[in-house]
Order: C-alpha cells, then sequence, then structure tokens
C-alpha cells in the first residue's frame, strides 16, 4: 500500500508544480510590489499548487528512501531529514505569498515593502524557518534520487532524469513561459518512472542488512517523544516550535503505522499529508508579528482579517489542515489500540490531549494538551519497542 501511495504521490507533486510554474503572476522582469494585487486569483492559485506540490512531494521521496537498506543508508539518512524537515518547512513559506497577497490588497507599496522587509529580518525567520527550509528543499530533491539509485531502487538514468528536471527547475522557475516549464516536465517523466520502478520493486537485495530501516524506526521512536516536546515549547516560545512539533509528528504517526493494519496506516497517510499542511500556518503568526511591528494596530488587523478571507487559504489550506491533524492525532492512536500495540487507555490520552488543546489554548492551562499528548505519544514508543510490536514492524 505504502509503495502504491508514494508512486501515486511521485507523479501528482510535478503536476502540480508544473500548473503552479505556469500560473504563476511575477515571471520575469515582473518582480516587484503589486503584481499579486493585479492578479489575486492566479496569485492564490500558484501559491496552493506550489505548497501542495512539495507536500506531495514529501511521502513520494520518503517512499523512495523506504527501500534502502544498507547500501546508500548514510545518503539516505541525510536525505530523510533533508525531506522531513526541510522539505516540509520549505512549503510553509509559500503561505506568506497569501499573507503578501493580503497586504497588497490592503496597503499601498511602502507600507507593503515595511512588513515585508520586517518579516524577512526576524531571526526565528530566518535561522527556523529559511535557512532549513531552502537547504533542506535543495537537499531532498538532490539527494534522494541518488541514494535511492545507489540502493538500486532506482536506476541510475532514473535518478539522473530527476537531477535533471531539478537543476532546470532551480535554473529557469520564474522565467517566462514555457521556458519555466523545462524543469517540471522532466520532473513529471522522471519521478512517473521511478514511481513505476518503485512498485515494481527495483534491485533490493533482501539479504542485506537493514541499517536504514533501523535508523527510521529509531527516528520514529525519538520523534514520538521530540514532537509533544517541542509542541510544549511552542505554546510558551516561538511559533517556530509549534511548526517544529507538528513536523516532527509526521514520522512519529508514520512509525506508529508501520507494523499496524490498514486502518492506522491510512489514518496515518492523511495524517502526515496534514500535519504538514497544519505546520505551516504557523508562519501566519510570525507574519502577523512582523505586520504589527511595523504598522499601527489598525492597520495589521485589516491585513490579518484580509489574510484569514482568502478563499483558497482558508478551505484549501487552513481548514483541512487542522480539522485532519486533530483528528488523525486520536484516529492514529485509536488504530494502534485497535491493532493491540498499545492500550485502550493511550488512546484515551491522545484524545484529551488533542481536547485540552482546542479548550485551553493559551495560558498556564495551555500546557495541559502537549502534556497529555507527550504521555500519550511516549507510552507509545514505550510500547512499540516491545520484541512482539518490533517484529510486526519489521
Amino acid at each position: 500500500m505504502w509503495r502504491k501511495a508514494a508512486a501515486v504521490c511521485l507523479l501528482a507533486a510535478p503536476v502540480a508544480l508544473t500548473v503552479a510554474t505556469g500560473v504563476d503572476p511575477a515571471l520575469g522582469n515582473d518582480q516587484g510590489y503589486g503584481v499579486y494585487r493585479a492578479h489575486p486569483d492566479a496569485t492564490q492559485w500558484h501559491a496552493l499548487l506550489l505548497h501542495w506540490a512539495w507536500v506531495l512531494f514529501v511521502p513520494g521521496l520518503l517512499g523512495l528512501l523506504a527501500p534502502v537498506r544498507r547500501r546508500g543508508a548514510v545518503l539516505a539518512r541525510v536525505a530523510w531529514f533533508a525531506v522531513v524537515v526541510g522539505l516540509v518547512t520549505f512549503s510553509a513559506l509559500m503561505a506568506f505569498d497569501f499573507f503578501l497577497l493580503a497586504l497588497e490588497q490592503t496597503l499601498p507599496d511602502a507600507q507593503v515593502q515595511a512588513v515585508d522587509e520586517r518579516f524577512q529580518s526576524l531571526t526565528p525567520m530566518v535561522v527556523g524557518w529559511q535557512w532549513p527550509g531552502l537547504a533542506g528543499w535543495v537537499l531532498a530533491l538532490l539527494l534522494t534520487p541518488v541514494a535511492a539509485a545507489r540502493a538500486r531502487v532506482i536506476s541510475w538514468w532514473t535518478a539522473g532524469a530527476a537531477l535533471t528536471g531539478t537543476v532546470l527547475y532551480l535554473l529557469f522557475a520564474i522565467s517566462p513561459v514555457p521556458l519555466n516549464l523545462t524543469g517540471p516536465v522532466v520532473l513529471i517523466g522522471a519521478y512517473a518512472y521511478a514511481g513505476r520502478e518503485l512498485v515494481r520493486g527495483g534491485r533490493v537485495d533482501a539479504a542485506e542488512p537493514d541499517t536504514f530501516g533501523d535508523f527510521r524506526r529509531r527516528a520514529g521512536l525519538v520523534c514520538m517523544v521530540a514532537a509533544p516536546l517541542s509542541f510544549a515549547a511552542g505554546m510558551v516560545t516561538d511559533p517556530f516550535f509549534l511548526h517544529l512539533g507538528w513536523v516532527l509528528f509526521v514520522p512519529a504517526v508514520l512509525r506508529v503505522a508501520a507494523g499496524a493494519g490498514r486502518f492506522t496506516r491510512v489514518a496515518a497517510g492523511v495524517t502526515a499529508l496534514a500535519l504538514i499542511n497544519f505546520s505551516a500556518l504557523m508562519i501566519g503568526d510570525s507574519a502577523d508579528l512582523a505586520a504589527r511591528q511595523a504598522l499601527g494596530a489598525a492597520d495589521a488587523q485589516r491585513v490579518s482579517d484580509a489574510f484569514g478571507d482568502l478563499p483558497l487559504f482558508a478551505y484549501g489550506w487552513v481548514l483541512p489542515g487542522m480539522a485532519l491533524t486533530l483528528l488523525g492525532l486520536v484516529a492514529v492512536p485509536v488504530g494502534a489500540a485497535a491493532d493491540r500495540l498499545t492500550r485502550w487507555w493511550v488512546a484515551v490520552l491522545a484524545a484529551a490531549g488533542v481536547a485540552a488543546f482546542l479548550v485551553f489554548a493559551s495560558g498556564p492551562a495551555g500546557m495541559i494538551g502537549p502534556v497529555l499528548l507527550l504521555a500519550a505519544f511516549g507510552i507509545m514508543a514505550r510500547d512499540l519497542r516491545r520484541p512482539e510490536a518490533l517484529a510486526l514492524a519489521a
């Protein structure tokens, strides 16, 4: 099931990237403020589709890495981290295009520039979002096909085509149509064939020691504790830690599903996609902070209202991301309990943690939700280390 789902994502991601690149209103020399104001519909579709392209690349690339055993394991570890943390963080940056549109629809260009420059200068934004996002994005797209080819999951010809498409996209992403489409079109062909090779099983030697699989299982267990801890830190410090918490829940729920039944695996897959979307929303908190620092309270509130009213952002991103994340963080423990990987009262703890997050969103009581989720996922991590659970996950 996982391989087929990854293959679908490997095709859908570059298709979304192609469409997003084609409808980008800011191509060529047209890069100044005011472009988004003049093309609001194209701006929203471009940002949403571009975000979803990188979101879909996450399960696709993780699927290419999953069969790796010993050959290519070192590269695969770096690529795994680049995909999980870097590419997911990069996908979140597309949310600022929606915020920039709200700025341009509300304010003159001079104030738009002031907010934009303030946002770009925030230390958490630069260190926590931009650096890991940009570095991870590039490394994920460059290292994953190489690691997969080294492990014989895909051929070197396929990896070469994927690298060629990536380089063409990096060079010509904001060039005029049709030059900017060359990279995404090559990526469609390369990753469609990579998905075909993945489903067919490649030439991986099943007798190799599964060192990369051991790494993924250990990393998933660590994330089951690190995710709610980062969530708790974000409730009292910077929104970036909230983002990181939701990001780390992605390998956490996938680890729970590794030895589970079909319901839990489907729930984990949907939850992982929802978590990537939900994690991106934390960038809105930083953008709102920049607006309030650069503008008066009244102007900042007008921008915030316009931002929340953008239809594609509200209904194509915010609502499904939030709703499916919170439901998924309950459904995955419930599925694990039904599969006898953990106890039912652990699933009740997780449900109570989600409920507490919704009820107590701020103040000292806001820590109740993260603490309950820490208890639930920490106990599940311990339960998954039992010999019978390890046997199922292997």
